[in-house]
């Protein structure tokens, strides 16, 4: 199956990363319903318009790493990572929501939010999130508390649905042609969705390891490895039929090339749980542990290709 098949079947993949046009066109623009009241369409805008999309995005990648880090958490595996990890990423999640929506100078967002589209799709997103707060806010004072735990898992795929929605939304509102091109914006999307699923499949595999959900945890976890690595193999190699050129320098390529190797160990532990075998406490403590790593290594790789936007820009 093709990978652009593949996006067609999964409600969970942003539309974003499979069409150009989205970023070529402003939501708002020649369309004085979805323009901000009395803002001027000018720098003021484009000044923080990056700042916007990528922590818009980040939400997407924190709706399922809190569910992750919460089954890990009372299934008990890496107690302590684990507790820190829920603990930072509910912080984060509480931290950028209202940032997205008043503004706030250390994350770089500059100004209220104003488009009426996107006060709606923060509406969402902020109502569902308070609805599994006090159940993160249980599971991290205790451990074992599994049924905060089936809430927030309960929850996560909706909350993933109105992320990817405001993600999107605020993409088209603030991406600019003349800032950076096409074809590198859709890059960008594409590592950017890569975060959020490194955190989907750490969270499928703790479903599938604690038997909750897991039949379709199952599917999805066999379906995002399949998106996971051809993403990763177009994002390096290129793939003209959905617009991705190849690496464009070499400390991309060798971004993509130790994402790559760590991924081919990853996926032998997952495979096991999608063919139907069990992994002992070791093995899952590695698929926590390695999927933040990759993490953590994609957002170095989302900042190589920014970097390298800007400067094809500016060239």
């Amino acid at each position: 199956m093709s990978l652009n098949t593949k996006f067609r079947h999964l409600p969970y993949v942003s539309a974003v990363a499979l069409s150009l046009t989205s970023f070529a066109i402003p939501v708002f623009a020649g369309d004085p319903q979805n323009t901000p009241d009395g803002v001027n369409i000018g720098y003021d805008i484009v000044s923080d318009g990056a700042e916007r999309i990528r922590y818009a995005g980040q939400l997407r990648t924190l709706s399922q790493q809190v569910a992750a880090a919460a089954c890990s958490l009372t299934s008990d595996i890496d107690v302590e990572f684990a507790h820190a990890t829920l603990a930072q990423a509910t912080a984060e999640f509480d931290k950028i929501i209202v940032a997205l929506r008043v503004g706030d100078e250390t994350l770089g967002i500059m100004a209220p939010e104003t488009n009426r589209r996107t006060l709606h799709d923060l509406d969402e997103v902020e109502a569902e999130w308070l609805s599994i707060h006090t159940a993160i806010d249980n599971v991290l004072a205790d451990g074992h508390d599994v049924e905060s735990a089936h809430i927030i898992d309960d929850h996560n795929l909706r909350l993933l649905d109105l992320t990817t929605q405001l993600a999107s939304d605020i993409t088209g509102q603030y991406a600019h042609p003349y800032e950076i091109s096409a074809a590198d914006a859709l890059l960008i999307e594409f590592a950017g969705r890569q975060r959020m699923l490194t955190q989907k499949m750490a969270k499928d595999a703790c479903e599938i390891w604690t038997d909750y959900h897991a039949d379709t945890a199952t599917v999805h976890l066999r379906e995002t490895m399949v998106i996971f690595e051809n993403s990763l193999l177009a994002l390096r190699d290129g793939m003209p039929s959905v617009g991705i050129r190849p690496a464009p320098n070499d400390t991309i390529r060798a971004d993509l090339d130790s994402l790559i190797a760590r991924w081919n160990i990853i996926s032998v532990n997952a495979q096991t749980l999608v063919d139907g075998g069990e992994l002992n406490a070791a093995q899952k403590t590695e698929v926590f542990h390695d999927l933040e790593i990759e993490l953590i290594e994609l957002d170095h790789l989302l900042d190589d290709y920014s970097a390298h936007a800007e400067r094809a820009h500016d060239s």
